[in-house]
């Protein structure tokens, strides 16, 4: 596989793994949302608002993962010889890989605490777009598949040339 198709999917497990760092952890995150939904939401009382930081948190992850997923699923599906279905368990193998590694430094970290529910979250991320992504790309090789080899009707095919016999 040449280099340039695994650039953006490393950079990303990167990414994931920096994010799962100390400088990302709820406190840090916390004095982000905390203003921003106060501004958007100015009734909302301490309980709703650490509800929706929590579940932003969980859609980080999910989005995190998701995405990671579809990146090595497209770099390994770039093998001519390997199939929607290889490249799919082979993508979400490296991200459970990753979202293991993660969980496994966050626990060693103070401020940090390493979960296997989170693993969950980011595998639940990961199949999902692996699942839509093998779907939509099984339809298509579904759909050029059945245009070649389809037969043509007699409103479809060419009209006869000049000068050729019957």
């Amino acid at each position: 596989m040449p280099l340039r198709r695994i650039v953006l999917p490393v950079f990303w497990a990167t990414a994931v793994l920096f994010l799962g760092s100390s400088h990302f952890g709820a406190d840090q995150t916390r004095a982000i949302v905390r203003p921003l939904l106060h501004r958007l939401a100015p009734t909302a009382t301490p309980a709703v608002v650490e509800a929706v930081h929590a579940v932003l948190r969980k859609l980080a992850h999910l989005s995190e993962y998701g995405i990671l997923a579809r990146l090595w699923f497209g770099s390994l599906l770039a093998r001519v010889d390997r199939t929607p279905r290889r490249a799919s368990w082979l993508a979400l193998a490296i991200c459970l890989a990753c979202a293991f590694a993660d969980e496994a430094h966050q626990s060693m970290l103070l401020t940090r605490v390493g979960s296997a529910r989170d693993v969950v979250v980011d595998a639940t991320g990961a199949l999902t777009v692996l699942i839509v992504s093998r779907s939509r790309r099984e339809a298509s090789e579904r759909r050029m598949w059945l245009s070649v080899t389809a037969p043509r009707s007699a409103e479809q095919s060419p009209p006869p040339r000049v000068g050729a016999t019957p």
